[in-house]
């Protein structure tokens, strides 16, 4: 295919390469001012701050939105959108991303594009304590707690299992889409 007949293709999802920390800003701006479908998948996670545990969301793929547009007519529009650095080109042509790794994409993150980082932990797995005076200590998950972001673990005190509650995000969990 030559680069000219991609071009007349009509609508196909594309890659585009937003500013630092600014995916949703041109995902919005994008969306708002040309009326095109754009997907920004966000991944949420709780970290640790000095203020205690707090959630932040973050685009999924760092510096990436996927937009779907007619090359040869929105190019330069979507190219100079807010928040937008480049369309990335391979040895000078756009290619698209077929629409079944975006409908994939789209499984994995439900309607509101957002996804957990963490798994929830389950009963009877081991895990370890990440903060406080028992960080380091691994124990076992005997009980969820319903409404609350905490569960209920075997702790190892002096030789007796005793039966404590802990955050959730005091515990570590492996995470699914995390690198």
């Amino acid at each position: 295919m030559d680069e000219l007949a991609q071009f007349f293709e009509g609508e196909r999802w594309y890659c585009v390469r937003a500013k630092p920390k600014k995916e949703r800003l041109a995902a919005a701006g994008i969306s708002a001012r040309l009326q095109l479908e754009v997907f920004c998948p966000q991944i949420r996670f709780r970290r640790k701050t000095v203020r205690g545990a707090v959630w932040f969301q973050e685009a999924m793929f760092p510096g990436y939105l996927f937009v779907r547009f007619d090359m040869p007519t929105m190019r330069r529009r979507v190219a100079h959108s807010n928040g937008v650095l480049t369309i990335p080109s391979f040895n000078g042509r756009y290619v698209p991303i077929p629409d079944a790794i975006i409908e994939s994409l789209h499984g994995e993150v439900g309607e509101e594009e957002v996804v957990d980082a963490g798994h929830a932990l389950e009963v009877g797995q081991e895990t370890t304590i990440t903060e406080g005076a028992f960080e380091g200590i691994k124990v076992k998950v005997v009980r969820l707690i319903d409404g609350e972001d905490r569960v209920a673990v075997l702790l190892e005190m002096l030789g007796t299992l005793v039966e404590t509650e802990f955050p959730v995000y005091a515990l570590e969990h492996r995470s699914k889409y995390r690198m």
